[in-house]
């Protein structure tokens, strides 16, 4: 018998942890993708700045084009079926839905893990990583995270949603990387039984 392919979702905020869940499970021979990597692409074929700012209105103005699964349908589109993935920056319901629909939840399939970590250290992390857009005040920081969290338009970011619906949460309040790390192995421990 073939073994099953396996989709792990991640869900959480900026700097809450999501590159390095990816990390661990790309060293355990998974493919590492991120929904965001479309809007990218799409800011990039139409010459707009990759910002934070930018890449929440472009990915609210696919879904609002395309429905609000369209980042999850478009991803999905391009998996082979035969490799394990982690699927980074869900950020909507619709999202997870889609890729519940396409891979069997009961034989755990698709998994979708949420990171969860206080604002005050995740604007921390962000202000020491030195990534294009990131330079910005904890006020701007925790308004555009309200952009990611509820926002009012259907189709927008919805993440306080799918962290809601997540089948594995994690809290990464972690000052260092080997207790995250821990924590991640105690994830992968419970995934994979």
């Amino acid at each position: 018998m073939s073994k099953l392919q396996r989709i792990i979702g991640v869900c959480g905020l900026n700097a809450s942890g999501k590159s390095t869940i990816c990390n661990f499970y790309k060293d355990k021979g998974y493919k590492v993708l991120s929904l965001s990597d479309i809007i990218r692409k799409t800011l990039r074929e139409n010459n707009i700045e990759e910002t934070r700012d930018n890449l929440i209105d472009m990915g609210n103005n696919l879904r609002n084009k395309y429905g609000a699964g369209a980042l999850a349908k478009m991803t999905i589109d391009t998996l082979n079926q035969t490799d394990n993935y982690v699927i980074d920056s869900i950020r909507h319901p619709e999202e997870v839905k889609c890729f519940r629909g396409n891979y069997n939840k009961q034989q755990n399939q698709f998994i979708l893990v949420g990171i969860q970590c206080d604002a005050e250290i995740r604007f921390q992390r962000i202000q020491s990583r030195n990534r294009v857009g990131d330079k910005q005040s904890l006020e701007q920081f925790k308004e555009i995270e309200q952009k990611e969290m509820n926002n009012p338009d259907p189709n927008g970011q919805q993440v306080s949603k799918v962290l809601e619906m997540s089948d594995f949460n994690i809290k990464n309040n972690f000052n260092n990387f080997d207790d995250f790390n821990k924590e991640i192995q105690l994830l992968d421990s419970q995934i994979s039984k």
